[in-house]
């Protein structure tokens, strides 16, 4: 896409002063156990970290600039959904969700006055320097990379604490200081919001001894929490199913130690179910047992929804409207085996985008089609302007700077810059905004392997098979990035059989054609390496030795020995060098 026909049509400014220069302003905030990192936009206790969704974090940003003092239901309102109508129901739902990832303290931290508001009782201090991130970014880069010197006491206190936490809130969270408070609606967004718009109903417990309270009381508040951040819906919880497209309910079966949980989807108001799905566990104490539900729960009916979708545009006649598009150059670009469906979905974007262009659903999405004709996992050619993808980016991130593909669409624009190391960070938040989503968990584990930690890619690739178990796409991908991480490791056969099962799942997946070819060829299996070869350039003919350097920059030593032994298979297999 040339400057000519992109849809993108503002200009990306210049990068704000580094963070560095902001002097005042605490990187780090502490309050209790917890920590809260402006840069990261991340909540740690104990040094592990704590998903947020994005209104939750914003929120809490609130409450840390505004430490034990009253704050109004209409003021938090303002705040958070300063362009949205919306009622108390969704202020009561944030908090709760808030209350929720605080835990045992989230009650004591956040008290309710009735008929007057909310109180942080908590005494929120700067934390001490803190290490020194990434280099910052280079002109054009929207978002800050450098670590915020923490501020020192002064004699206004708590005071000018409070009014540093609120500026870092609205330099770091907002991205840069470009980004305008008063953007108009998207469109797009919000009517795929109302489609997938969903109440959580009260789950039952139904079993013999009760389920244990963390279960019982914690269950439904996670998977409002993770419906919220993957789906971009409106999440309500309530007794009743109206107001709604969809209502999820469920029952828990406490069970000797363990626990079995049922849950359903039913459309509104005709009562169809959609989807369902049953998880057992052995121990129905187990920390992890909500958040593990909630990630497979959404990320399964996330797949399911996207499933109905194309049912309903296949019909006949049917006439489709921006948000259409934008729900459907998606489905294409998840779905794609060919550079065609790239291609169409390219083009379903930059038509959502002419009649929406602020639309991140449908930013997103275009970024993401110009990266699959970079990377050319589809068989698409190379593209040598890396600047469309750029100012996509940046635009999807300058407006919504906590999105998770966002955040991915630029990690890549880093990683084609050759900086795979800024990249990393960069990957790692989105996987923390939104963990339900394996292709976050996997293009972090990639980051890991391109910066020298392979050993640590490992848990993060069995998180992605978990929750993208219904998904042959997403397993084809984790094989193929478990077979990276064995081969960088030096376990050649492990690799092999890693990459074959990728194959099993996705029969057309070049990539691991490409890996099977490479190793054959590394051990003398020539005949085999010129085979697995024919089938990778048959379904990948633009790749070369040259695109592939590109596609995988070493950001550590250790790597880079490993991707050279690996480029040397390629070339004995037969994969030309441009």
């Amino acid at each position: 896409m040339n400057d000519g026909q992109s849809t993108i049509h503002e200009r990306v400014p210049t990068a704000p002063t580094p963070s560095r220069a902001r002097v005042g302003i605490p990187a780090v905030v502490q309050f209790v156990d917890f920590e809260f990192d402006f840069e990261r936009d991340q909540l740690r206790r104990n040094g592990s970290p704590i998903p947020l969704s994005p209104k939750p974090s914003a929120l809490l940003r609130y409450f840390l600039a505004n430490p034990q003092r009253l704050i109004s239901r209409a003021e938090l309102m303002e705040s958070l959904w300063a362009d949205v109508v919306v009622t108390d129901d969704s202020l009561v739902q944030c908090v709760g969700d808030l209350r929720s990832r605080l835990s045992d303290q989230g009650a004591k931290l956040i008290t309710t006055l009735p008929r007057r508001g909310y109180m942080f009782e908590a005494d929120v201090r700067p934390v001490g320097p803190s290490e020194p991130g990434p280099p910052a970014p280079t002109t054009g880069t929207p978002v800050a990379a450098a670590t915020v010197p923490a501020a020192s006491p002064t004699r206004h206190g708590k005071r000018g604490l409070a009014a540093a936490v609120a500026l870092a809130a609205l330099v770091i969270a907002g991205g840069t200081i470009y980004v305008g408070s008063a953007s108009p609606p998207l469109r797009i967004d919000e009517e795929i919001a109302r489609r997938h718009s969903i109440v959580l109903i009260p789950f039952q417990d139904i079993g013999t001894m009760p389920a244990p309270a963390n279960v019982r009381n914690g269950l439904v508040d996670e998977i409002a929490a993770q419906l919220s951040e993957r789906q971009s819906a409106i999440v309500m919880r309530s007794t009743s199913a109206a107001g709604a497209r969809y209502a999820m309910s469920g029952r828990i079966a406490a069970h000797g130690g363990g626990v079995a949980i049922d849950t359903q989807v039913k459309t509104i108001p005709e009562g169809n179910i959609v989807w369902s799905e049953h998880f057992e566990y052995p121990d129905a104490n187990d920390p992890g047992l909500n958040v593990d539900v909630a990630l497979r729960a959404v990320s399964s009916l996330r797949l399911r929804q996207s499933e109905m979708h194309k049912t309903k545009v296949s019909r006949p006649g049917y006439q489709f409207d921006p948000a259409d598009l934008a729900l459907s150059g998606w489905a294409d670009i998840e779905r794609r085996q060919s550079m065609e469906d790239v291609k169409r979905a390219r083009a379903r974007f930059e038509a959502a985008l002419r009649a929406d262009p602020d639309s991140v659903v449908a930013l997103t999405g275009l970024g993401a089609a110009l990266m699959s004709e970079r990377f050319g996992h589809s068989g698409e050619a190379p593209l040598e302007d890396l600047a469309a993808s750029e100012r996509v980016a940046a635009r999807a991130l300058a407006i919504a700077p906590n999105d998770t593909v966002a955040l991915i669409n630029w990690a890549n624009v880093l990683l084609f810059r050759g900086q795979p190391d800024v990249a990393l960070p960069v990957y790692e938040k989105a996987m923390l905004r939104s963990p339900s989503n394996p292709n976050a968990r996997l293009r972090y584990a990639t980051a890991l392997q391109l910066n020298g930690r392979a050993a640590e890619m490992q848990p993060h690739i069995d998180s992605a098979m978990r929750i993208g178990y219904r998904d042959s796409r997403i397993m084809a991908s984790a094989y193929f990035v478990a077979s990276n991480a064995a081969f960088t490791l030096e376990d050649d056969d492990k690799a092999y059989a890693l990459a074959r099962r990728s194959l099993a799942e996705r029969p057309n997946f070049g990539l691991s054609h490409a890996s099977l070819a490479s190793i054959d060829a590394l051990h003398g299996r020539q005949a085999d390496a010129e085979r697995n070869m024919a089938e990778h350039r048959k379904l990948m003919p633009h790749n070369t030795i040259e695109r592939y350097v590109i596609n995988n920059p070493a950001g550590a030593d250790g790597y880079l020995a490993s991707r050279n032994r690996f480029v040397a298979g390629l070339r004995a297999a037969g994969l030309p060098e441009r």
